[in-house]
């Protein structure tokens, strides 16, 4: 059977036993699998919040559940082509946060409950990505949408993400050609 594009990062999230969205989310992305560009961050977003919250529960049955989550998450990010942004007017990113959300939410097409707090929250999302620079940085995108999906995810109660209390500095920069730079803040030595 051929490996798909999100096995590496179910693998490694599997034996992840992380609360925090933002430390996790760095983690995958430092991984030699992980590429610049591209649909992966369509997956990575949604996975590592699921992750951290099946985490955060406790549950004895964590491994099933959090399994249970990603294969759905896969179905769904998977209808997200590269250059959503572009195409769509909507990053995968945001989407993929939201698609967590719905997961969690059990939120179905006719089902009220949860779907306007999901919503609000990727037109958050979007707006933070929007006001966050330029297009053409998953990494930067990426970032931008766990940082704040943290606050939507901790409203739905119990269990709580742990707050990302740090930013991280990028370490892909150069390989991104239309990089913002110093107005980027994640690039180093950027000062906010």
């Amino acid at each position: 059977m051929d490996e798909r594009p999100q096995d590496w990062v179910i693998d490694r999230l599997m034996t992840s036993d992380s609360v925090t969205p933002g430390k996790l989310l760095e983690d995958v992305m430092a991984d030699e699998h992980c590429v610049v560009f591209g649909p992966i961050h369509h997956f990575i977003v949604g996975a590592v919040l699921l992750t951290c919250w099946r985490n955060a529960e406790g549950s004895p049955d964590r491994d099933s559940l959090l399994l249970a989550d990603l294969e759905e998450l896969v179905s769904r990010s998977g209808s997200v082509p590269g250059a959503a942004c572009a195409r769509w007017g909507v990053c995968g990113a945001a989407a993929s946060a939201g698609m967590a959300y719905a997961i969690l939410r059990g939120n179905a097409p006719l089902r009220d409950k949860g779907w306007r707090e999901g919503q609000l929250m990727v037109s958050e999302l979007l707006a933070a990505i929007a006001r966050s620079g330029s297009p053409r940085c998953c990494k930067r995108d990426t970032r931008v949408s766990i940082r704040n999906a943290i606050r939507h995810f901790n409203a739905l109660g119990s269990p709580k993400l742990a707050e990302w209390e740090e930013t991280p500095t990028c370490t892909s920069f150069s390989l991104n050609t239309v990089c913002m730079g110093e107005k980027c803040p994640y690039y180093p030595g950027h000062e906010s």
